[in-house]
């Protein structure tokens, strides 16, 4: 696109929420190779001739604004050919620091559209022979939880008004162009770094009863519908029926309850229209409010996922968990586009924290990590001076939690214990060091970690409630001395991790200052948390407050260990303070460090659990959830992966995988499991007293190293083995 131009409509101001038609036909002699590269304030739908092919561009950060590069080949044909490119401006300002419209869409004003087509030695950009058209939209924001998207008001009564479009400058590509003056600006465009999405018509699974459409479950994408006749249509999305607006702990399809009104297109129409909204609607009901005498029919609806596709030869061993697997998979599916996603309802948001777990998730289905990559890139890319990084990105307005930056130490630790990339590593050391050295600066006299001005989020326990306490929801109670006492083991354990990163990447002395750091918290917290009498951790200084999170954060930072980690971590499950699937993972790995797996059997019921509630994906929190589907919940990739079929990495070195299945109440299971070392295949069963584990490889020569449920340990390199013991 190096030689492409802005253009515009001549009525655009330099910040407003409007929507714009462009288009342009031409004539082809044949059809060859085609790229159409793409880019647009701030979101584009692009049609050739009548049918959808595309939408973007790419989410950018403050840094790097992004284009797309599209294979059209299949959608050209020989002779007349027409283009058709919706574009959406969006309000360039953070509205006072309410969440804004489409809250993780960056934007930066007036310039619309730059493209450019190549078909052979036919070319064309775009320039002042277009023809472009303020449209008949309204896009009216919700209130701010809503802040994905904005409620479109369309008047299919007032046909759109073409002119020549409006040159306004030209395009710069920063991978080649030289930064005259040192000089760079919003008009300098990188390359889309990870794959277009991936569109499939799923007009099957929506059914319409003459009340309500309703899909077999929660689906994310473009519905299209046919109106006719005279009169006005307001479609409602929701994920479920609630008893509460917006909670819910019911049976999903239960019509008996009420449902949110928030989300809605309007339509007003006089004859026959097909309507799509502009922005991705996520649903599994839509109510369809009719006004004046018109008819409704779903012609098609195109499901928008990233483009991962996991492999569906799995078992279990147990019916609940086998679609325990399909609704977690489906769940981070659906929050997984051009970023991860907190939830596809409402923010759409990449936040931190569920961004580092989802990555886990991710890596066992797939070896594809672009997604990943760009997440560390758009996080270091926000870090402030003073070393604070924001709790989500991109983001037009910012929000600050503190505890979610160490889990982007966390993010990188994962990917290179599962990749072993020692470029990436070295290439975030400067934002992890920022994230140490602000928490570092919060270390009080006493040597423990002080409470930050931000909103101290930890986990959306139960007693940590907005009414619980004068305390922003989801932070641990009792803590108004100024000190929260699981930070200290959290630093201590995330400290440990970057000094790890530090250490391979041969800054020894960066790793040994974060190890001494890490050992004078673990010590403090012995000292000032320790409650000998109880037998726990506290949560605060007085001791009147514990939660089973610190006691997790003091088994894996090592505060606690041996007979006294195994304790704690006992004695926890009869706290109040539980954790909720937020922490689930940790809380797991907690477990299982003190042999004490069996007991998330507790948490996994509650899981199966959703089952019994028609769940289709996994809600944010165990009950009274207000989204009904958020990927931190998709914890069952990783456990039924992991540990179910036992595979992880031995050395990330070597490119070995470890082996050790856990067999306890099932007595089979078979799947595969992506690795460093290429997809793993393990089958095991249980018959007679007798184990019996075939294992195979996708690529030759790889190491393997066995753990048997009688505790014997083998090594192979062959491309399938079996393996039996008596158990």
């Amino acid at each position: 696109m190096k030689d492409c131009r802005w253009i515009t409509h001549k009525s655009a101001g330099a910040s407003d929420n409007a929507t714009y038609y462009f288009k342009k036909s031409f004539f082809l002699s044949e059809v060859k190779p085609a790229l159409f590269e793409i880019s647009a304030q701030a979101r584009y739908k692009l049609y050739i001739n009548g049918l959808f092919v595309a939408c973007g561009p790419c989410k950018g950060t403050r840094e790097k604004t992004y284009f797309d590069a599209v294979d059209v080949t299949s959608y050209l044909k020989a002779g007349e050919n027409e283009i058709f490119i919706e574009v959406l401006q969006l309000v360039s300002d953070d509205m006072q620091g309410i969440m804004s419209p489409i809250e993780g869409v960056l934007r930066v004003g007036a310039m619309l559209l730059a493209c450019e087509l190549n078909c052979g030695d036919f070319s064309f950009q775009s320039d002042e022979s277009w023809l472009v058209a303020k449209a008949p939209v309204k896009h009216i924001s919700a209130r701010s939880c809503y802040s994905a998207a904005t409620r479109e008001i369309h008047d299919k009564t007032i046909d759109p008004v073409y002119e020549n479009a409006v040159v306004q400058t030209g395009v710069s590509n920063a991978e080649v162009d030289h930064y005259w003056w040192g000089g760079t600006n919003k008009c300098f465009l990188y390359e889309r770094p990870i794959p277009m999405l991936d569109f499939k018509d799923k007009t099957d699974i929506v059914k319409y009863d003459g009340e309500f459409f309703e899909a077999d479950y929660l689906t994310f994408g473009f519905p299209t519908f046919k109106l006719s006749g005279k009169g006005t249509v307001r479609l409602y999305y929701f994920e479920c029926f609630t008893e509460i607006q917006g909670k819910t702990n019911n049976v999903r399809t239960d019509r008996s309850l009420d449902f949110t009104k928030e989300m809605y297109d309007e339509i007003t129409i006089d004859g026959e229209v097909l309507f799509e909204p502009f922005w991705f609607r996520c649903f599994r009901f839509i109510k369809p409010e009719i006004t004046g005498d018109v008819s409704i029919k779903l012609e098609k609806m195109l499901e928008v996922n990233y483009p991962m596709f996991p492999r569906t030869d799995y078992d279990f061993g147990r019916k609940d968990d086998n679609k325990l697997w399909e609704i977690s998979v489906r769940t981070l599916q659906r929050c997984m586009h051009e970023t991860y996603e907190d939830c596809p309802f409402y923010e759409q948001l990449q936040y931190c924290m569920d961004t580092s777990t989802q990555m886990v998730f991710n890596y066992q289905l797939t070896d594809d990590d672009r997604l990943a990559r760009k997440a560390m890139d758009d996080f270091a890319a926000a870090q402030l001076a003073n070393g604070l990084m924001p709790s989500r990105t991109p983001s037009v307005g910012d929000q600050h939690i503190p505890t979610f930056q160490f889990y982007f130490i966390f993010m990188v630790y994962a990917h290179y214990t599962r990749f072993g990339d020692l470029g990436l590593v070295r290439k975030h050391l400067r934002a992890i060091d920022g994230v140490c050295e602000w928490f570092t600066n919060h270390i009080n006299d006493d040597g423990v970690v002080g409470q930050s001005k931000y909103w101290n989020f930890v986990d959306w326990a139960t007693p940590w409630g907005y009414e619980k306490d004068e305390n922003d929801g989801g932070v641990p109670v009792g803590i108004h001395g100024g000190v929260i006492g699981l930070y200290n083991p959290m630093m201590a354990y995330f400290l440990q991790c970057a000094a790890k990163l530090n250490a391979v990447c041969g800054r020894i002395d960066v790793a040994n200052e974060y190890l001494e750091t890490a050992e004078m918290l673990k010590k403090n917290t012995e000292k000032y948390f320790w409650d000998k009498e109880k037998g726990l951790y506290a949560d605060n200084l007085d001791h009147t407050k514990y939660s089973q999170h610190m006691q997790a954060w003091c088994v894996l930072s090592g505060t606690a260990t041996g007979r006294r980690a195994k304790s704690i971590m006992k004695k926890s499950r009869d706290l109040e303070a539980k954790a909720t699937y937020a922490f689930a993972y940790f809380y797991f790995r907690a477990l299982e460090v003190c042999g004490l797996y069996k007991y998330t059997n507790e948490m996994m019921n509650s899981y199966r659990g959703l089952l019994k509630l028609n769940c289709t994906t996994v809600p944010e929190t165990p009950t009274y959830s207000r989204s009904d589907c958020h990927a931190w919940g998709a914890l069952a990739i990783y456990e039924f992966s992991a540990t179910i079929l036992g595979v992880r990495t031995y050395d990330v070195c070597e490119k070995s995988v470890a082996i050790k299945p856990y067999i306890v109440g099932r007595k089979r299971a078979h799947g595969t499991v992506s690795t460093i070392a290429g997809n793993i295949t393990v089958s095991w069963k249980k018959s007679g007293g007798v184990f019996e584990i075939t294992i195979e490889s996708e690529k030759n020569n790889v190491t393997k190293h066995i753990t048997l449920p009688n505790g014997e340990e083998l090594v192979t390199k062959k491309k399938k083995s079996t393996f039996k013991c008596n158990i």
